[in-house]
């Protein structure tokens, strides 16, 4: 078992590896103004990207921020500017009551995340900056926290003034002193700004987070596992048998851009059952054999914790997907009968050993989305099943399909 577990992490480690080049439909604007379409290695960036790359059929060139206007990829659209950042020390441990405010010019690449009258754009290195323009004027709003003689944190709330200065053609609006240095607050008071006059409109924020919720049911193969087959279990190779489970999923998404990283909680039933023959010799002198009839049976409720890949390029219909996670089972019924039979001996033996209450597993599993469904499959492999020994294992292959109600 662990070197099946060992080979299929080093596979989904390796194609997770190479699954770092993404690149999907984009386009980027020159500094002449030149606009060309292509693809776009796009990494889900959250800090700002230094550079980026873009591919025209095999031509694969990298852009600086100053060799660019602006590049547009996942309905996302990244402007350039030479401008003035504000690099004041905000480590806590590397500052003092006489830390300078530190401003440095750079020419840097920034995600926009407000259009209309106002713009308002997001740059990310150790903390986010946010910047505005209306018209002419493009300028960093102000905020950072300095350290007083007294060793404590005082915030410097510059932004608000300058928020202020620029609604000031919209009388029905004032920034609040108690507003935070936060992109969703930042993008509610911009919006608000921008629809200045419009009776109707009400600022409804975004959906932080996605999710998705269904139903499964899968059937697999599933063999018990002896570390060692010695006394009533000698001879004993078990075999593969059917087994089933049903259930129902929900799925958080963690990047909500291309849905890639998802983390799944299953909730299942899980129920497997079979039965066996085999004998061994107890007396090779006499050539007696001892004759085993085991009968197997187990029942589960089980929580998965799932953490998912997709391979999703640019949401096509087909979308690949690895994953893995552990597995905890309670189970509801679940024992190893073996009835024992030797040659001349009239006496038959009777055994029973009961599945642990709780049991603990990993899964590894691969599949693809196609619309609304899900197929995938998945090597399940848990440990100390029965009670009597740490040495039983029971390993699976489970074919699944699952139906997304989202």
């Amino acid at each position: 078992m662990r070197t099946k577990i060992s080979f299929l992490s080093f596979l989904f480690i390796t194609v997770l590896l190479h699954a770092q080049n993404n690149f999907i439909p984009g386009s980027i604007t020159t500094m002449d103004g030149t606009t060309r379409n292509g693809e776009i290695n796009f990494q889900d960036w959250k800090r700002s990207p230094k550079q980026i790359e873009f591919r025209i059929g095999d031509e694969n060139i990298i852009y600086t921020p100053d060799l660019l206007q602006e590049f547009t990829v996942n309905q996302e659209t990244y402007i350039s500017r030479y401008t003035s950042l504000d690099v004041t020390e905000q480590n806590l441990d590397k500052m003092h009551a006489d830390t300078p405010v530190e401003f440095m010019d750079v020419h840097i690449f920034m995600k926009q995340i407000v259009s209309g009258t106002i713009n308002l754009y997001e740059y990310f290195d150790s903390r986010s900056h946010y910047f505005v323009e209306k018209g002419d004027d493009f300028r960093e709003l102000n905020y950072r926290q300095m350290l007083t003689k007294d060793s404590k944190l005082r915030p410097q709330k510059n932004f608000i003034g300058q928020l202020n200065l620029l609604f000031s053609d919209c009388k029905s609006l004032k920034v609040s002193n108690s507003l935070d240095y936060k992109r969703d607050d930042l993008i509610e008071v911009v919006e608000k700004y921008n629809h200045c006059g419009e009776t109707e409109y009400t600022y409804q924020k975004q959906n932080k987070v996605k999710s998705n919720y269904g139903v499964f049911a899968g059937v697999g193969l599933t063999k018990l596992k002896f570390e060692r087959t010695s006394g009533v279990f000698e001879g004993f190779e078990p075999e593969y048998a059917v087994s089933y489970t049903v259930g129902g999923f929900y799925e958080l998404f963690i990047n909500n851009s291309l849905e890639k990283w998802s983390v799944l909680g299953e909730l299942g039933y899980f129920s497997v059952q079979d039965s066996y023959e085999y004998s061994f010799v107890y007396s090779p002198a006499l050539d007696y054999k001892s004759h085993q009839n085991l009968e197997f049976d187990l029942s589960t409720i089980y929580l998965n914790l799932i953490v998912r890949y997709r391979f999703n390029t640019n949401n096509q219909k087909i979308v690949p997907f690895l994953e893995a996670g552990p597995s905890f089972n309670y189970a509801l019924s679940g024992s190893l009968e073996v009835d024992q039979r030797k040659d001349n001996v009239e006496v038959e033996n009777h055994y029973v050993f009961d599945a642990r209450d709780v049991i603990y597993g990993l899964q590894l599993g691969v599949g693809v989305d196609i619309s609304q469904f899900n197929f995938g499959i998945r090597y399940i492999a848990n440990t100390k099943v029965l009670n009597f020994a740490d040495r039983t294992g029971l390993n699976t292959f489970n074919a699944r399909v699952s139906y997304s109600f989202n």
